[in-house]
């Protein structure tokens, strides 16, 4: 059997966890770095501002708390699927 199920399911876990109890402001990263529309393509926003129209998501700020409790909500089931997915393929691999 391989170790890698039992290795991505911890890492799954882990990470979930991380973003679900918000550790060193994970979450606030990812909605600040990943999610907000200012790191999008340049030339997406380049053509907003070509035509004198505000990005539809640039509202980033105003629903950004919003957005991180949702980061958290599924960080909480990322860590579910990741331990499912730990037990799973740990039990399979002590039993097979």
């Amino acid at each position: 059997m391989s170790l890698i199920p039992p290795l991505l399911g911890g890492g799954l876990f882990l990470a979930g966890l991380a973003l679900a109890a918000d550790h060193r402001g994970a979450a606030r990263w990812v909605v600040e770095v990943l999610l907000n529309p200012a790191h999008a393509d340049p030339r997406l926003l380049r053509r907003y501002a070509r035509w004198g129209i505000e990005h539809p998501q640039m509202r980033f700020h105003r629903s950004a708390l919003r957005q991180r409790q949702l980061v958290r909500i599924w960080g909480g089931f990322m860590s579910a699927l990741g331990l499912v997915v730990l037990t799973v393929s740990t039990v399979s691999l002590v039993l097979g």
